[in-house]
């Protein structure tokens, strides 16, 4: 694939997710004024694995899948949409902002001078923005149990692998956060190409004055 065919990828592929972005926010807002329930899930395992059940609390409904491992909330409340809304778009303007910076150093890349200052700058942004978007989804998980499970500080305790809870006469059963660590390892590794193009820069800025 040339640079020119890229670089319209990368600028289909961010107008796709700035109207992807903002249309998913929207919704989530309009569902409750159309009292349309959302849904909300989380990887879980059972501490015993023949146990399913499902319960109705004051602050929604919520159960557990056994089959998918899944633990799951019903709510139609707005401060859930809102919540919703605010994480589409928190997490789809790291993606763009990924994208755009991605968009400018393919457009360095198709000059003649593909060296320029401000491309190392571009690829140490994306490659943090890669590790940003790691750790926000594993926070997210974990920030959303807290704020809708109900009851979630007494009935759970937190450890950096997993959640515990111990619902009063119910089995106990983890919540696992997931980690991208392919993110973490692409924004590490577009952090090592910025250091290689900024050695790329002192090497032909060095030449451009000998010349």
């Amino acid at each position: 694939m040339t640079a020119t065919n890229f670089h319209r990828l990368i600028n289909f592929a961010l107008v796709v997710t700035v109207f992807a972005t903002i249309s998913l926010a929207l919704v989530a807002i309009a569902l409750p004024a159309f009292d349309e329930h959302l849904l909300t899930t989380w990887q879980i395992e059972l501490a015993n694995s023949g146990t399913s059940y499902h319960d109705v609390l004051p602050a929604g409904k919520w159960g557990i899948e056994r089959n998918q491992g899944t633990l799951y909330i019903q709510t139609s409340g707005f401060g859930f949409a809102i919540s919703r809304a605010l994480t589409i778009l928190l997490i789809g303007g790291l993606i763009s902002y990924s994208l755009f910076g991605l968009r400018l150093f393919v457009s360095d890349l198709r000059t003649d001078r593909p060296f320029k200052a401000s491309t190392p700058k571009l690829l140490k942004k994306v490659g943090t923005s890669f590790i940003a978007l790691a750790v926000l989804f594993y926070i997210e998980v974990i920030a959303r149990f807290y704020l809708f499970m109900p009851n979630a500080t007494d009935i759970a305790d937190f450890y950096v692998t997993h959640i515990k809870v111990s619902p009063p006469n119910t089995p106990v059963f983890s919540i696992l956060p997931s980690f991208y660590w392919g993110l973490v390892i692409a924004g590490l590794f577009l952090l090592a190409i910025s250091k290689a193009f900024a050695l790329g820069l002192s090497l032909q800025t060095e030449n451009d004055e000998i010349i």
